[in-house]
């Protein structure tokens, strides 16, 4: 009988120290930043003639028990070897039927085990070649506890842009 208690000691002890291994395992900072299937990412003329508009849509899911939020976003394309930063900021955007639509969100909360999509907007600068028809961007997103995720999208020309109005 006293050998029996004592296994049972032991394994008490042992199922205690996995269930606090798994909580604070689980309790690490993850989120997961992947490209919305379909073609949701454009390059469109800004209305300046000399820039491109990069835009589309990114989700990203929290992947912990613990909320996280959205500090900061990052944009970059690789022209021709050459690294370029694309320049962006929290931008809102109305049009003619008085709808606005906001980019680039911070602080963007996301709960805990759950998504949300991200609306992107970065501004590209020069001539680009487009292998495949497509720019490849890296879009970085930093959470509030520093640590940065990355995604590459395939943007594609908008018929605007292909037309040169």
């Amino acid at each position: 009988m006293h050998m029996f208690s004592g296994m049972i000691s032991v394994l008490a002890l042992l199922f205690s120290i996995a269930s606090f291994a798994y909580v604070n395992y689980d309790r690490r900072v993850k989120l997961l930043l992947r490209p919305r299937k379909g073609n949701w990412y454009a390059l469109d003329r800004a209305t300046n003639g000399t820039e491109t508009i990069f835009r589309g849509i990114i989700e990203i899911y929290n992947q912990s028990s613990r909320a996280n939020a959205v500090r900061g976003y990052r944009f970059w394309i690789d022209n021709n070897g050459a690294h370029e930063d694309l320049e962006s900021e929290m931008v809102c955007i109305s049009d003619e039927q008085e709808t606005s639509e906001s980019f680039n969100v911070t602080p963007l909360p996301i709960a805990a085990y759950t998504g949300t999509e991200a609306h992107i907007y970065a501004i590209v600068k020069g001539v680009h070649r487009l292998p495949g028809n497509h720019l490849p961007v890296t879009v970085e997103v930093e959470d509030i506890h520093g640590k940065r995720y990355t995604a590459v999208v395939r943007a594609s020309r908008t018929e605007r842009l292909l037309a040169g109005r």
